[in-house]
């Protein structure tokens, strides 16, 4: 299996001629030589150097920091809107917890006192209220 994805890999990738087993890939080089430089570029970068303003104006690449300066507001709220989404969300199940025992608990006491106010009924029951005589005289 990984050997045939080797081959589509090779084959995709616009490789010409197969490359011996134990020899160096002319893309290949060039990949490793292009992540070195820029390796050698991030390490080297020092922003005294970038900020300063014949540099920044002339030669420095400034799409990403103006890039960065403008999207500025709009990653700071995003950020924002997730944390408080998050924070939110906790407190709303800590709140639907808290109401369940609050209601779980006044449950338990009504039953108390409907338990203690059965126990007092009188032996026959309790007898119906009765305004006026049922039929008339």
């Amino acid at each position: 299996a990984m050997a045939l994805r080797l081959a589509a890999l090779r084959r995709f990738c616009g490789a010409a001629k197969a490359t011996p087993l134990g020899l160096e890939s002319k893309q290949g080089a060039s990949f490793r030589a292009s992540l070195r430089s820029f390796v050698n570029e991030v390490k080297s970068f020092s922003p005294g150097a970038y900020f300063e303003e014949k540099y920044f104006w002339n030669k420095a690449n400034v799409g990403p920091f103006f890039i960065l300066l403008f999207f500025t507001p709009t990653i700071y709220r995003s950020s924002k809107d997730f944390y408080w989404t998050r924070q939110l969300r906790t407190l709303n199940t800590e709140e639907i917890i808290s109401d369940r025992y609050d209601w779980l608990r006044i449950q338990m006491l009504q039953d108390e006192v409907e338990s203690v106010l059965l126990n007092q009924v009188p032996e026959g029951g309790v007898k119906s209220l009765e305004l006026g005589p049922s039929s008339p005289q």
